[in-house]
């Protein structure tokens, strides 16, 4: 009686202990998002998710960062996690078991180098000696390095880390002179702010960044089908701001709680490109090549590691492997 007994605590325990894993079980799906008007907000206000997956549960975690995301990514707090793609890289170089499944959006001006405009700044070489706030191994941290590269201003300012609500708030107190950030907290300094530039200049300069989306690994193996609706989902969103911009415009905004004219905004300094292109030469490639988009992750992660933001630089056949293709665009029409 007291072995059963014992047995029966035993089994309860390994029970209590798998339900405790922090791991999503065959019926959830945990997703972790940003609070941007992107393809996620989409999706789920017209309840693009819950019609693909109606015997799941579907959990959300909002993350500021993708610093958190990735925490939660490597712990199996959350199966997906949409982030810049320089965490992305960060990612791959922590060995976190991920994998490159999707470019949620390619940064325009959604991200943008901002100033008071009452400051004397008139232009980027006015702020050597200055103040700004980013935060650190995002995209916008990224962009604005570049620029200050560009500009021989590397060490001749002051680089704050700084989360985007602390932004706002340090640029309300006068602590800094200048933000690299994004939407939705742009707009708050857009009020009294003027722009020196925005990640759409960085693209023209062959420096492109975007929000991407991981996938657990062990997710993927165990759960494939469930991936590839995933992906459908993003793509019938991506299709709707194709077809009805106002649509998805409105429905952004009601997710994510801004209004619409910020929304509006916001959407229309991001690229959402299609299901093909994602697996296109541009982006992410498809069997035969790696995707241009992937090549110049891989130029971002050589610089990061020149500013010690990573252990690593890691190398192109590296990136090609951790990017996740389904076996290409035609693998989506069968």
């Amino acid at each position: 009686m007291k072995k059963n007994k014992l047995i029966l605590i035993l089994s309860l325990f390994l029970f209590l202990t798998a339900c405790s894993s922090g791991k999503s079980s065959g019926d959830e799906i945990k997703i972790g998002i940003l609070n941007t008007p992107n393809d996620v907000a989409v999706a789920r206000n017209l309840n693009y998710f819950q019609k693909e997956f109606p015997h799941q549960k579907l959990q959300f975690i909002t993350f500021d960062s993708g610093v958190d995301a990735n925490k939660a990514l490597m712990s199996g707090g959350v199966d997906f996690a949409t982030m810049g793609d320089t965490n992305g890289i960060v990612a791959l170089t922590a060995e976190i078991p991920v994998k490159l499944l999707w470019i949620n959006e390619i940064c325009g001006s959604n991200e943008q180098l901002i100033v008071k405009k009452k400051s004397r700044i008139k232009s980027i070489q006015d702020l050597k000696g200055k103040k700004i706030a980013t935060p650190f191994a995002s995209t916008s941290h990224y962009s604005l390095m570049i620029a200050l590269k560009k500009y021989h201003l590397e060490n001749k300012v002051t680089i704050l880390d700084m989360d985007t609500q602390n932004i706002v708030a340090a640029w309300k107190r006068g602590n800094i002179d200048a933000a690299y950030t994004w939407q939705p907290t742009l707009t708050q300094l857009q009020s009294d702010g003027k722009t020196l530039l925005d990640s759409s200049d960085l693209a023209n300069w062959g420096y492109s960044t975007g929000n991407v989306t991981l996938v657990r690994e062990q997710f993927l193996k165990n759960r494939p089908e469930d991936v590839k609706k995933f992906v459908k989902v993003l793509s019938k969103a991506h299709d709707l701001r194709k077809s009805n911009y106002q649509l998805a415009v409105k429905a952004a905004a009601k997710q994510t709680g801004i209004s619409k004219s910020d929304a509006d905004k916001q959407m229309e300094g991001t690229d959402w490109i299609s299901l093909d292109q994602e697996y296109s030469t541009d982006y992410l490639g498809n069997k035969d090549s790696v995707g241009q988009f992937v090549k110049e992750m891989q130029t971002a992660g050589e610089f990061m590691y020149g500013q010690q933001t990573i252990s690593y630089p890691p190398k192109l056949a590296e990136f090609n492997k951790f990017t996740y293709r389904f076996g290409g665009e035609k693998f989506w029409k069968r």
